[in-house]
């Protein structure tokens, strides 16, 4: 059971293993923190959706792109209206006119379709890119000289770096295709019309350009990969998911990833451990038992499998709390809570879900298995030596018990509805007893409701 015995470190993990399921393999982390005692076991992982978590910040990215490259648009085009004004210049060549004004068309476009749909399409990224790309070659070409026309890998240099860092290798690797087929496109140009460039030195220097390109997107590829694993593993914590670890060993040479994964795995037991728990009793918390639910339900719903619910409180707790105080009523609901966890099975989740309430959850399990478990809960906790108590005042429980062969995952509603209305048949026939839900419970309770309403039928 995930919430009661403490793992051995040689366990498996069905029978409480130190490792949990979700650790990707390898040698375990030798600086990451050992799970706490009494640690609940984590929660199998379940993929989180960060889609779009990831096309909010795409959109974002873009816009202010498009903002930058309308600035650059202008002011080129600023710069050239001076030049011309001054005699810097005779005449604006018509493909610089033409470069700026469809970079300025293209940028403005980009922005306006971003903010009108709210999400940044591929193809408006592939056209920003492609617009960078086509401003520095249509000015090279118009401006530079032939034997320098080289330098424009420089610049181009640039518009990769900033395709890998925001965009991705898919993006990256096509730019650096167009790049270098732009660039032997202008220097075919240029020889065809007598410029005195050699093709071995202009391939050279496209060599050098596309091995540094090579360069960049492969190990930045690899470290936005990284970084992405773990932004994904803070995704899941959001949601309350701290299944996941940072494989640490596949990091042939650490870097600051690394350091960053190393950190999380250190702290997420402990997350964990606060998020999932609770405090007193040693068990889950509401949120732990819902999360669990809802997980196990989508697995039973699968493969059409039998799942129970136990939910139970403390009989006449208040009195407890009255007679001998807040203290005492704490200790009672530590030690309920051990008695729970020590005779509840491997699998099961044991839960505090109000003051003197608990619930168990039994994956796999049938009517016939939930109440021979439930009878020993019973008989555990009447036998137990409640310190402080003892023989002043009988701690007893009272169990609610609902089972159902799950087809839905959306029954956790339904599921813990009926189980609380076994529960509170339990406590109207005299409590320390266990209730199976059937449908006639449900058509008693609401009788007794319509009573209770003056003036009902």
């Amino acid at each position: 059971m995930e919430t009661v015995r403490l793992p051995k470190v040689n366990e498996d993990w069905e029978t409480g293993s130190a490792v949990p399921p979700a650790y990707t393999g390898g040698a375990r982390d030798p600086h990451e923190v050992p799970p706490a005692p009494g640690t609940p076991a984590l929660p199998p992982a379940t993929p989180v959706e960060s889609k779009a978590i990831h096309a909010e910040a795409t959109r974002d990215v873009l816009l202010w792109q498009a903002s930058v490259r309308l600035d650059v648009a202008v002011f080129l085009g600023i710069g050239a209206l001076i030049a011309r004004v001054t005699g810097i210049v005779d005449h604006l060549p018509p493909l610089v006119i033409l470069s700026v004004a469809i970079y300025a068309l293209v940028a403005a476009g980009v922005k306006w379709l971003v903010q009108r749909d709210g999400r940044a399409r591929a193809r408006l990224i592939e056209a920003s890119i492609a617009a960078d790309i086509a401003l520095v070659f249509g000015l090279t070409f118009e401006v530079v000289p032939p034997p320098y026309y080289d330098r424009v890998l420089l610049l181009s240099f640039g518009i990769l770096h900033v395709a890998e860092f925001y965009f991705g290798r898919r993006l990256a690797a096509g730019a650096l295709g167009a790049i270098s087929v732009m660039y032997l496109g202008i220097v075919l140009h240029a020889m065809q019309h007598g410029a005195p460039l050699s093709w071995p030195q202009e391939l050279l220097s496209l060599a050098v350009f596309v091995a540094a390109g090579g360069t960049l997107i492969m190990h930045y590829g690899s470290f936005r990969e990284r970084l992405a694993s773990i932004v994904h593993l803070f995704e899941r914590a959001e949601s309350g998911d701290f299944a996941g670890t940072y494989d640490v060993s596949a990091d042939v040479r650490p870097d600051a990833v690394t350091m960053v994964g190393r950190a999380y795995n250190r702290v997420r037991e402990q997350l964990a451990t606060m998020v999932h728990t609770d405090p007193l009793s040693g068990c889950y918390n509401r949120r732990g038992l819902e999360q669990r639910l809802e997980r196990e339900l989508r697995r039973a719903s699968r493969s059409r499998a039998e799942l129970a619910l136990l939910v139970l409180d403390i009989d006449y707790f208040k009195r407890v709390n009255d007679t001998f105080g807040h203290l005492a009523g704490d200790a009672v609901v530590q030690q309920v809570g051990e008695v729970l966890r020590g005779v509840a099975r491997v699998t099961d989740v044991v839960a505090r879900t109000g003051g003197d309430e608990f619930a168990i959850l039994l994956p796999d399990t049938s009517a016939a298995g939930a109440f021979r478990l439930a009878t020993r809960l019973l008989e555990s906790v009447s036998a137990r030596q409640f310190s402080g108590i003892t023989g002043k005042l009988p701690i007893t429980v009272s169990i609610g018990l609902v089972t159902d062969r799950v087809t839905d995952a959306g029954i956790a509603r339904d599921l813990q509805s009926r189980a609380d209305e076994a529960l509170y048949a339990s406590k109207e026939s005299g409590r320390n007893r266990v209730t199976i839900w059937t449908p006639n419970l449900r058509t008693i309770a609401l009788a007794r409701a319509r009573a209770a309403v003056p003036g009902s039928r």
